[in-house]
Order: C-alpha cells, then sequence, then structure tokens
C-alpha cells in the first residue's frame, strides 16, 4: 500500500506596544513611614491607548513584607470598561546618571481584568528590594532616586500562513543615508566652520521649511551652491543632517540613558542643547522632541538651570515644567542655587522663579 504525506505550517505571531515612565520620589525620607500598606502615586501617563499609574509602598504593601519597598502598576479605567489588558512590565531604579542600576524586577506576562465597573486590578512586586539594601545604595542619593517602569502591551496575535507574504520594515532611511554618504547628485555644499558638507536641495526642502524658503525661495541662498553657516558647530551641523536624511540620530534616540560614562553623558546632553537650538531654527519639530526628551531624562542639579533658560528661550514648554518639577523640591533648589547656571537663570530669566 503506498500512503502520501503532507505538512503544513501556520505561524502566531504577538505583537506589542512598549513604552516607559519615570517616576521620581524627591524627599524620600519624609515620604518612609506613611504606614504598611499605604501608597504614594505617580502621575497617570498613557502607553498603548491605555492609561497607567505607579504605585510605591515605601513601607511595604502588607504586613509580611514590611522589610521591603513595593512597586504595582495599575491599570486606570479606560472610555471602555470591560477590557482585558495583557501586558508585560519591568521596574527598575536608576543610577544617579541614569544609568539602570542592577535593582529590577520583570514580571510574567499579566491579564489586568476590570475588578469592577470603576478600577481595574493591579500587579506588582511585594518583595521588590529588602528597604535596608535600598537604602544602603548608592541610587538614593541627597534624599531622592529614580524609578523606571516600562510596559509592553500585546496589541494583537496574528497568525500567518504559508501564503502570508512578510513585507520588511521600510529601509527608505538607510537609502537615504547612503545617498548623503556618497554624496551622488549632490547639489549644494554647506561650509561650517571651515568644514564642508555636501546635500541635496530636494531632500533638505522636503524636511524643513526653512531650507524650503532658503533653496527654493526668493532668498540669495537660492542662486548659490556654497553656503556658509556662521552659527553652528560642524559636529552639530553634521548631525542635523543625518537626522534630516535618516529621522533618527544612532546612539541619541532611544538610548539616552544608557551612557555609564559621566563624560560621555555630559557631552551627550550638552549636544542634544546645541542640537534643539539648531532643530528650532530650521524647523525640525522631531528632532526639537527628541532633544526635549533627552534632556528632560537627564537633569541634574549641575545643568538644569541652563536647560530651564534653553526651555525659556526656545519655547519649550514640556521641557521648561520638568525643570521646574526637578527644582521644587527645597533641598535642590537650594543646591541649584550654588551654581553658575542659576546666576545665569536670575540675569535672564529672573521672572521665570515665580513658577518654581
Amino acid at each position: 500500500m503506498i500512503m502520501n504525506s503532507s505538512m503544513t505550517t501556520s505561524l502566531v505571531q504577538a505583537e506589542a506596544q512598549t513604552g516607559s515612565h519615570q517616576f521620581q520620589i524627591l524627599g524620600y525620607s519624609l515620604i518612609k513611614g506613611i504606614g504598611i500598606g499605604k501608597c504614594i502615586y505617580s502621575d497617570v501617563f498613557s502607553i498603548s491607548g491605555y492609561e497607567w499609574v505607579i504605585q510605591f509602598y515605601p513601607d511595604g504593601y502588607d504586613a509580611e513584607n514590611k522589610d521591603f519597598i513595593s512597586f504595582f502598576l495599575r491599570l486606570k479605567c479606560n472610555v471602555s470598561t470591560d477590557v482585558d489588558v495583557k501586558a508585560k512590565y519591568v521596574f527598575t531604579i536608576l543610577q544617579q546618571n541614569g544609568v539602570p542600576s542592577n535593582i529590577s524586577c520583570t514580571s510574567l506576562v499579566r491579564i489586568f481584568k476590570s475588578a469592577s465597573g470603576t478600577c481595574f486590578e493591579s500587579w506588582g512586586f511585594t518583595q521588590f528590594e529588602k528597604r535596608s539594601e535600598f537604602e544602603a545604595s548608592e541610587c538614593l542619593k541627597d534624599d531622592a532616586f529614580t524609578v523606571r517602569c516600562t510596559i509592553s502591551v500585546v496589541t494583537k496575535l496574528q497568525t500567518t500562513t504559508p501564503c502570508s507574504v512578510t513585507v520588511p520594515p521600510s529601509n527608505l532611511n538607510q537609502h537615504l543615508v547612503r545617498l548623503l554618504e556618497s554624496e551622488n547628485g549632490a547639489d549644494v555644499t554647506f561650509v561650517v566652520k571651515g568644514e564642508s558638507f555636501k546635500a541635496h536641495r530636494c531632500v533638505l526642502a522636503a524636511r524643513s521649511s526653512v531650507f524650503r524658503a532658503e533653496l527654493f525661495g526668493c532668498m540669495k541662498e537660492k542662486w548659490t551652491d556654497t553656503i556658509t553657516i556662521h552659527d553652528i558647530e560642524a559636529p552639530i551641523f553634521k548631525s542635523m543632517l543625518c537626522f534630516i536624511y535618516s529621522d533618527s540620530l544612532p546612539g541619541f534616540e532611544g538610548n539616552s540613558n544608557n551612557d555609564d560614562n559621566d563624560g560621555a553623558s555630559q557631552e551627550l546632553k550638552l549636544m542634544a542643547q546645541h542640537l534643539l537650538v539648531a532643530a528650532d531654527r530650521y524647523d525640525l519639530d522631531r528632532l526639537k522632541l527628541m532633544c526635549e526628551d533627552l534632556l528632560c531624562k537627564n537633569l541634574d542639579v549641575s545643568t538644569v538651570a541652563s536647560t530651564l533658560i534653553l526651555a525659556e528661550e526656545r519655547n519649550c514648554k514640556q521641557l521648561k515644567a520638568a525643570c521646574l518639577r526637578f527644582m521644587s523640591s527645597p533641598e535642590v533648589f537650594k543646591a541649584v542655587a550654588q551654581t553658575e547656571g542659576f546666576d545665569l537663570l536670575l540675569k535672564s530669566s529672573p521672572s521665570i522663579l515665580k513658577d518654581i
């Protein structure tokens, strides 16, 4: 007897959206002692279309865990109730320079269910870290620390059959970067502090309304192949060109807190400040927001005053609000007041201090 056999395959692929929120706790010694089972809440933040809040229990979630600090994640009610949300989350204490420490806990995939018509179930870690060990760590400094919560929300399950075709992600930006690097077809040259950069008028005009006006409008730059830039440093202009062609900055976007070298971290923040100014000048909104985001996540006593001046000058409302929140603690404000940046802040924008 002849037997014919066949085999078919299928694939189920889960898709998720991931986002993070940083919760800064100032005045830890004043918060500690509020009582076992009592918590403080972060601001409500949105990830994957859902609103979340972090719960911090400085004296432990319950009597059995009174020697530990506890962190929980709660899903706030959405417009539609009775929604089950499947998500995975990670709580990580950050070092003072913003680098993740080894004080971290990762959950399994949890289902946040509607417990009633008004609230959702919480998930978290009752024994996140022993309180004595946490307080002895360098993560707690000047009576303050920061915890980062990263949430991955499962958005859908997609079944792929042998008949389907997997389409790779767009690589348009890679082709444009190669075009920039090869200089093929370049029709304009920028001279910046003695360095020359060749580019393509059409690409610049498509990305920036300012370049569009300069290169195709009635400005004098329209009639020349070489344009001299006086008020931007060459490395900053080069990074801006890279963003225009790739819509990203390698080692910059999404990696702002991964530098374990303090000098490199300071250099990155300085780069972000200069890039923000360049982005504002050339109407590159996404780049400007990227710089704001990096600066918000890397505020410290030595740079917050100068960052606040920049936020005020360039109308960066979110960055300004973050600086003011950072300085709202009396202890932090006292330390900031001793810096050179604070003296500049008093001279340039003294009225802004009323907002602190």
